[in-house]
């Protein structure tokens, strides 16, 4: 609302209380039977109305009024202001007590309902944005449209998106119109990333807020004119930096696939992700849970931070599948004991276990192998987390291992719909999904890292079928020496 509305609102609310008690007030003349009490409840809901209405100002002068009129119209002797019974008097107070406290938590509950009616709409917005941002997949389409899209949710005059080339300066600008801007305080604000917001000549206020990509920043997003919240345009930055990390993300995924014979290629792609997906995801993805638990849980930071969840095990496993096809997955077997292996698959695997029941058969602390414990613990995972991911919610999820002919077994056994014996070769290529299982989120990418990092570590996995008849997942290895 503009500030000359609100202004004239309140002042509005100044006459409009003294007319609704002067209402109350001859309304109750007309029923003389009425009782004291009857009657100072009915003048505490008239500044009750003036307080919601109209908020503390007017609130209080209902109050005032609302006393005043008390004594005067309706306590003895009437039509003065001299009080006969001196019990009057605490009852009177009690009254202008009890007035001013209702008036004034009116006006706190109405200012707290838009408080957050204003959080709503921010996150509302918030959501609409990253919806559209992580629906482009080239930065073109992104950026031709990511400025409009932002000025219509911070509701401002003019928005600017600064982006860095390679060399680290602030080359590329995407824009409403053509606007000016300080180049001096977006500079710093991209590299320092500090923030910067002072009143602005278009009303409202010109904000320049760092687009931060993990540790680093991407550009600046300047807003000028703006008339949301700064809480909402920080996110948007935010929101900026990850929808062109994902494009970059995409980027390099699709070169790869163009070129992923050249062993060149898989060095320079794992160097990159490694230090330019792997960090900024993790960084965002602290921010977001950050921000969920200022925010209280809500469904638009909850949906947030699970989206970015998932997008950090997909870099995971993309990087996971070009170390194995790099030959950079050199294993460093130890030995270990197997519970410690399940013990550290069902930590690390802990949140895809939350909506089942774990059934853990401890195996024999003499029970070791000689593997490369992180590379087992990752490949047991991936089990579990497919038997979480492929069985009913609340179904149990049974984890054994033991010994036969010198070699180690470890399983995972679920309740699901199980895998068909045709298919149960197949479902370790990459990216291989069955297609009554494609309406659960997953790349298709954790049979094959699990089966190669099994065989890394001298071992064999297969899947079959459980007791239940759902899916065993089944690690052999050869059992370490005594």
């Amino acid at each position: 609302m503009p500030k000359t509305m609100k202004g004239t609102t309140r002042w509005v609310g100044y006459p409009a209380s003294v007319l609704v008690v002067a209402a109350t007030i001859v309304l109750l003349k007309l029923f003389p039977a009425l009782t004291d009490s009857s009657i100072a409840l009915l003048l505490l809901l008239a500044v009750f109305l003036c307080a919601s209405v109209w908020q503390s100002g007017p609130g209080v002068l209902a109050a005032a009024l609302a006393t005043l009129g008390f004594n005067f119209f309706f306590i003895s002797p009437l039509y003065t202001f001299t009080i006969a019974d001196p019990r009057n008097v605490a009852a009177l107070f009690v009254f202008l007590v009890s007035a001013l406290l209702i008036g004034r938590l009116s006006a706190l509950s109405r200012r707290r309902l838009r408080l957050l009616e204003a959080e709503r709409r921010d996150l509302i917005a918030l959501t609409q944005l990253s919806q559209g941002f992580l629906s482009d997949t080239n930065r073109e389409t992104l950026l031709g449209v990511a400025a409009d899209r932002l000025r219509q949710a911070l509701d401002c005059e003019q928005v600017g998106i600064l982006l860095a080339d390679e060399k680290g300066e602030l080359s590329q600008r995407i824009e409403t119109e053509r606007i000016p801007y300080r180049e001096d305080i977006a500079e710093l604000a991209f590299r320092q990333g500090n923030s910067a917001a002072y009143p602005s000549e278009l009303g409202g206020t010109d904000i320049y807020l760092p687009i931060p990509v993990g540790l680093q920043r991407a550009g600046v997003l300047v807003a000028r004119g703006l008339r949301s919240s700064e809480r909402l345009a920080e996110a948007c930055a935010l929101l900026i930096g990850l929808a062109v990390e994902r494009e970059r993300f995409l980027r390099l995924t699709r070169e790869a696939e163009a070129t992923r014979t050249s062993e060149q290629m898989k060095s320079t792609l794992l160097a990159q992700l490694a230090h330019d997906l792997k960090t900024p995801v993790a960084a965002a993805r602290g921010a977001m849970e950050n921000w969920e638990a200022a925010d209280g849980g809500s469904g638009a930071s909850r949906l947030a931070r699970e989206q970015l969840s998932a997008l950090d095990r997909r870099v995971t496993e993309l990087m996971d599948v070009v170390r194995l096809d790099s030959g950079a997955a050199r294993p460093r077997p130890e030995r270990v004991g197997c519970g410690e292996i399940v013990e550290a698959a069902v930590a690390r695997f802990g949140d895809a276990l939350a909506d089942h029941t774990l059934f853990l058969e401890p195996p024999p602390p003499d029970l070791t192998v000689e593997v490369d414990p992180a590379q087992l613990t990752e490949a047991l995972g991936h089990g579990l987390e497919n038997a979480a991911r492929y069985s009913p919610a609340g179904s149990t999820i049974r984890v054994s291992a033991e010994s036969r002919n010198d070699e180690v077994y470890l399983r995972v056994s679920d309740q699901g719909r199980g895998i068909p014996p045709g298919d149960r070769d197949r479902v370790f290529d990459r990216f291989v999904r069955l297609e009554d299982a494609r309406e659960v989120p997953g790349s298709g990418l954790g049979l094959f890292i699990a089966k190669s990092l099994v065989a890394l570590n001298g071992g064999r996995l297969r899947l079959g079928e459980s007791e239940g008849g759902g899916t065993l997942f089944e690690i052999a290895l050869p059992r370490g020496a005594a």
